[in-house]
């Protein structure tokens, strides 16, 4: 079929103009989908950054807080000294881009490392907080136990505090890791399958009266935040007695 030269360059001009709006549409999605996941890449990016900054500085670039704040949420990494001498930009998936993850540091006094906290898991932690503390509050300070699971620590009666029964997805696994609390009402997440299947990916040994959450962290790209510390019995991480 003939087509007028000028009609012709009209529809290319069309199929351009169309490619351009749909390519629009789809990378906000394609944002959102790399804002959820994980980077080697990224993470080497910013290990290199760290390193850097610590060898011209003698510091390392983190966020000032509290002395009580829990150890793997403790060094979070202020990007604002690292941008852009020591890397080029904040990584796509970092809360601070509209990412899930908070970059923190591990090991700071002997090798700083750096390691991804997810903060989906932060929040559903609080939300399950928020409930129980409601519950405590209407209840006189009674916990909404389902069952005991020793050392102190309870799984949690979701009927009670009018929740569904809640979990978060595995670090290391395709499984559900749950949340419990402890004696004190505080609600976290419960990382034996989680520790479990990188020491046995690993194959890493768990230094003697060393809490195995330390070795998990080394071994992977997370650390497992929102967590009660944990011994090893036996061979497998078991949740440390509540003192």
């Amino acid at each position: 079929m003939w087509y007028h030269p000028a009609k012709m360059r009209q529809f290319v001009a069309s199929l351009i103009l169309l490619s351009v709006a749909l390519s629009g549409c789809l990378y906000p999605d394609e944002r959102r989908a790399e804002n959820q996941m994980p980077s080697e890449m990224l993470l080497e990016m910013t290990q290199k950054g760290i390193d850097q900054f610590r060898q011209d500085t003698s510091v390392l670039p983190i966020v000032t807080k509290e002395l009580n704040t829990p150890i793997f949420e403790k060094y979070e990494i202020d990007f604002a000294k690292l941008v852009p001498k020591y890397i080029p930009d904040v990584p796509g998936n970092a809360f601070e881009k509209g990412g899930v993850f908070k970059y923190v540091l591990i090991d700071v006094e002997t090798n700083p490392t750096v390691r991804l906290a997810h903060l989906g898991m932060v929040s559903t932690v609080a939300d399950v907080q928020f409930a129980v503390d409601r519950y405590r509050y209407n209840n006189g300070n009674k916990l909404p136990i389902r069952e005991e699971l020793g050392n102190g620590y309870y799984a949690i009666d979701y009927g009670k505090i009018g929740l569904k029964e809640t979990s978060v997805p595995g670090l290391a696994g395709n499984y559900l890791l749950p949340l419990i609390m402890n004696g004190k009402g505080e609600v976290g997440i419960d990382y034996a399958m989680d520790i479990a299947a990188v020491l046995r990916e690993s194959k890493a040994e768990v230094p003697e009266n060393t809490d195995p959450r330390y070795v998990m962290a080394r071994q992977s790209r997370f650390v497992p935040i929102k967590s009660f510390p944990y011994t090893m019995v036996g061979g497998e991480p078991k949740l440390l007695k509540l003192q």
